[in-house]
């Protein structure tokens, strides 16, 4: 799947799009890798930018099979794309929230070239969406060294999700 990744991160920088992957291949960075089937990314795009992004895709065979919010006029919240065998899959989140802007400027680089949200962000991305698939996730990130706890908890604070930080920093505690 890394080769899908890189291919996946290169077309979105050949249609200029700032961009940060995030969910399980983000994590991926970061922690032993586990299996997650999409590429999940958040970008910082325009509606004339996601057009030109969607070009860029169908061009090398990914085509938009789902997408909400096309009405508003910001553009779509969400967009899928796969290929024709599913092979490859893509959900596109549109920043439109200072914290998903703040995952796409705070990305960081892998050696592979791919930008990445930092674990801080993926600490918060993750108690916001408090799904028991990412328990495993949360624990790991929160092992990792030289976070900074200020920026989650105010992130946190902001989302209203600071009992949950709080449950994670407890279930370490316990391990």
């Amino acid at each position: 799947m890394k080769e899908e990744l890189g291919f996946v991160a290169a077309l979105i920088a050949q249609a200029g799009v700032d961009y940060a992957v995030i969910g399980g291949h983000a994590v991926n960075a970061w922690l032993e890798p586990r299996f997650t089937a999409d590429i999940d990314v958040t970008i910082v795009a325009a509606p004339v930018q996601l057009e030109q992004l969607t070009e860029v895709f169908e061009k090398e065979g990914l085509s938009m099979s789902e997408q909400h919010g096309a009405e508003l006029v910001s553009g779509p919240d969400f967009v899928r794309f796969a290929t024709s065998d599913a092979t490859v899959v893509v959900e596109l989140q549109l920043a439109k929230t200072a914290l998903q802007a703040s995952v796409v400027s705070r990305a960081k680089v892998t050696p592979g070239g791919v930008r990445v949200a930092s674990p801080e962000d993926l600490l918060v991305l993750k108690l916001i969406a408090d799904r028991a698939k990412d328990r495993l996730d949360l624990q790991g990130l929160a092992r990792l060294p030289g976070l900074d706890w200020s920026y989650v908890e105010q992130q946190c604070r902001d989302w209203d999700v600071l009992d949950r930080l709080e449950r994670l920093r407890h279930d370490r505690a316990t391990d």
